[in-house]
């Protein structure tokens, strides 16, 4: 793998991991709270959004923002294994990464 490609990856991974903690902020959920981020995981699984009133809209665009998010990282996650380059994001990505991992359950990629 060229310097470039680690370069890209590791650019692209801080962008997203900052992109998925505003959005994480927005909807007010605490990527520090496993019972959070099981709660996110179940329901971006399930694609549905169990947040509160949203007479404004916002809460709605920053959930349709957050999945989008997260499958750019699924994306970027195996596109780099698919290269024999593993890549870790920040505390809020490896923590939201283990508990898609754990919510998709045993024998799932």
């Amino acid at each position: 793998m060229s310097e470039y490609d680690l370069s890209y990856y590791r650019t692209e991974v801080d962008r997203l991991a900052v992109e998925i903690q505003r959005k994480m902020v927005i909807l007010g959920i605490d990527w520090t709270s496993e019972t959070a981020l099981r709660e996110l995981a179940s329901d971006v699984l399930a694609k549905e959004h169990r947040g509160g009133p949203d007479s404004d809209g916002h809460q709605t665009r920053a959930w349709k923002e957050l999945l989008g998010l997260i499958g750019l990282m699924n994306m970027v996650m195996a596109e780099s294994a698919d290269r024999n380059f593993e890549v870790h994001g920040n505390d809020c990505w490896k923590a939201l990464a283990k508990a898609l991992w754990a919510a998709k359950g045993p024998g799932t990629r």
